[in-house]
């Protein structure tokens, strides 16, 4: 993979792809902090400014926590993934034995310099060219509506799968408080279980737990490391 923009100047892609531990051993080198600071920047300006435009029934509040989901450091490494960043990354030598370019931090960071590089090589739409195709998706799935049973639904059906199957295995309690046990299966695997006082309660909270296995918090599946 690579950063699908065609650099007029190199360097500052070199340097978005500097991590400050190369200045150990080349000490003439620039880093790519500043370059992050300024993609931060640049990110929330582009963000806000398509949120404003294909949202523009939503109240200041639902923007702000939009792209608070959009624009932190889980999503932005995912981001980084899907461009190679952390195989391009330079980083120095002793720093690579402890795997600092897969630090999810580390990643984030590199996707803000990289967009801060393209941003001083072509501009704001170029960025908003580049960066808008890979959060539009992950709008659409900030915006299933509905409690997690009604969204695992809608995470089934958008892949095909059959609708979740709930079932309860387990009731405890005197009449008026009652435990009950909910699993659910979607994807072809199980979830659960999730025990609370209300059936609806258990049935929330284990699509939730499946939602957060199959989904997580960020529109992305989870990943480790």
């Amino acid at each position: 993979m690579s950063v699908p923009h065609e650099f007029r100047n190199p360097a500052l892609l070199r340097q978005a792809l500097t991590h400050p531990s190369v200045l150990t051993e080349h000490p003439e080198e620039t880093h790519n902090q500043r370059l992050e600071f300024l993609g931060d920047a640049v990110l929330q300006l582009v963000v806000t400014d398509w949120l404003c435009a294909v949202r523009p029934n939503w109240p200041e509040g639902q923007l702000t926590k939009a792209r608070a989901r959009l624009v932190n450091a889980a999503t932005l490494a995912r981001l980084a993934d899907a461009w190679g960043l952390a195989e391009l990354l330079r980083v120095g030598k002793g720093e690579r034995t402890n795997a600092v370019a897969q630090n999810l931090n580390v990643r984030a960071d590199a996707f803000e310099s990289v967009v801060a590089a393209v941003y001083l090589d072509a501009g704001q739409e170029a960025v908003a060219r580049l960066v808008i195709p890979l959060f539009a998706p992950l709008l659409d799935h900030l915006d299933i509506l509905g409690d997690p049973r009604s969204r695992l639904i809608e995470w089934a059906q958008g892949r095909g799968e059959p609708v979740p199957e709930y079932l309860v295995v387990g009731e405890s309690g005197r009449a008026h408080e009652m435990q009950f046990a909910v699993t659910v299966t979607v994807g072809g695997r199980t979830f659960g279980p999730a025990e609370a006082r209300q059936k609806k309660e258990a049935i929330a909270k284990a699509s939730q737990i499946a939602l957060n296995a199959l989904v997580g918090d960020d529109g992305f599946p989870p990943t480790h490391g």
